[in-house]
């Protein structure tokens, strides 16, 4: 079944932008469904007096131009929001002094000269609530009375009807904006906290499980590069560990026999025997200081001449008597650390001519990648061991260590392989032998580590 395409992006970037992208689209997309929706089907009027000053004028127009015995059913049709025209006797009120908003109806009717040159008397009269008063209008010659209450005419309802789909979009906004916001947050803060957590207990757990790698690309990538170095860090400790016990283990046996000489006196104590197990006793030590110099090497890579390189190793081997044979191209250019990468190449050389007979160097590139097999007629490794063998301090043999090896010489030449960005790979030859595959970059060897460091 074909796998569909992931949309959703998997950096911090890309994920980042859609969000903002998300949100704008959908309260762009909600706002003019939300005018439509709550639009007023009658524009709202606007506050202020303005709105009654005019209906004043209107009403007071159409009444003068109205018959008189029209006029007092024409001022209750007109009549209400807050003004009540009336023809005829003078309704009841009780003068209060004149406020504000009465005298400014005055002085704007007046000056607007809508009324003609009647005088219009206007006083304050107490209304139903205390606080409010009532103009009180009158044009005494057309008995036309006008009582104005001067409540605030904000029209509420049609300001949160014409309001409703801003208001409504914007709260949307923020809502989504602050939900994907914390959402993205979390999403990517969660992993960071796990990685800190998980460095903080390591200290502690020298063999940690690994972390879960989620979250976006690049917390994904530093997920990887924290478990990748946990797991370094622990391999290292491991190392060491093992390599303490071998010491401690290959070092008692020459020192439990220089007791024994001392002990038993005559010819076993005699300056030759204990010379020798002193000399194995140093060689095993230079090996293992050997091999932690090597974990901390620094030189310089510089471009060689690999093919050069093997020819001129199997020649010096042929010349002291042994059987080696080189097969593969006169010139391949390699950048790496030319006396660390000779070390190597040795030990899997002098490796194959200590357990057979015969070995062949061969050399080919691939791409970016030259190609090294070594190839020996001795009779292998078995195969559930073949992952051991490289292991610092793994001997197949414990009884060798009386010879003062120290089973080095594998994890030397693959240590200095893999600071070198490439492979080393064992397998057994069909129907005896082994053989030691190198995959092995062409270009800038990586950084070499610092003392100390993994």
């Amino acid at each position: 079944m074909r796998k569909l395409p992931r949309l959703y992006p998997r950096t911090i970037y890309g994920q980042m932008v859609t969000l903002v992208s998300v949100c704008m689209f959908l309260t762009l997309s909600i706002t003019p469904f939300l005018l439509y929706a709550f639009r007023p089907l009658v524009p709202p009027l606007p506050g202020g007096p303005w709105t009654n000053i005019l209906a004043i004028e209107t009403g007071i127009e159409a009444l003068q131009a109205a018959p008189p015995q029209f006029r007092e059913a024409i001022a209750q049709k007109i009549s209400g929001n807050g003004l009540n025209f009336s023809v005829g006797p003078t309704p009841a009120c009780a003068v209060v002094p004149t406020d504000s908003m009465t005298g400014f109806i005055q002085h704007m009717l007046v000056s607007r000269g809508n009324l003609g040159n009647h005088a219009l008397r206007a006083r304050s009269c107490a209304g139903h609530d205390e606080h409010i008063p009532v103009s009180y209008l009158s044009l005494s010659h057309e008995n036309i009375i006008v009582l104005v209450y001067n409540s605030h005419n904000h029209h509420i309802g049609h300001m949160m009807h014409w309001t409703m789909p801003l208001t409504v979009s914007l709260v949307f906004l923020v809502t989504i904006t602050l939900s994907l916001t914390f959402w993205s947050i979390w999403h990517i803060s969660r992993p960071l906290r796990n990685i800190a957590a998980q460095a903080d207990a390591f200290g502690y757990d020298s063999t940690p499980d690994p972390l879960p790698e989620h979250g976006p690309t690049e917390v994904r990538r530093l997920t990887h590069a924290f478990n990748r170095m946990q797991a370094r860090i622990a391999a290292s400790a491991e190392e060491r560990t093992r390599m303490l016990i071998a010491i401690g283990h290959d070092l008692r046996t020459p020192l439990t026999r220089l007791f024994m000489r001392l002990e038993l006196g005559g010819e076993e104590a005699s300056p030759a025997a204990m010379k020798h197990d002193l000399t194995l006793m140093k060689k095993m030590l230079n090996g293992t200081l050997h091999f932690l110099r090597e974990q901390t090497h620094a030189e310089k890579a510089e471009a060689i001449d690999l093919a050069s390189l093997l020819e001129s190793l199997c020649h010096e081997f042929s010349v002291v008597g042994h059987s080696i044979h080189y097969s593969g191209p006169a010139q391949l250019i390699c950048i790496c650390q030319t006396t660390p990468l000779e070390r190597a190449f040795s030990n899997l050389i002098e490796n194959g001519l200590k357990y057979g007979t015969d070995v062949t160097v061969s050399l080919k590139s691939e791409g970016h990648r030259a190609l090294i097999d070594i190839r020996d007629n001795g009779p292998g490794i078995p195969d559930n061991l073949l992952a051991s063998a490289r292991l610092p301090f793994y001997r197949l043999d414990p009884a060798r260590a009386s010879d003062g090896g120290l089973g080095l010489g594998l994890s030397i030449a693959d240590a200095i392989i893999t600071r070198h960005n490439g492979q080393l790979s064992l397998s057994n030859i069909k129907p005896h032998g082994l053989r030691a595959h190198i995959a092995l970059p062409l270009g800038i060897v990586s950084k070499p580590c610092k003392p100390g460091g993994l």
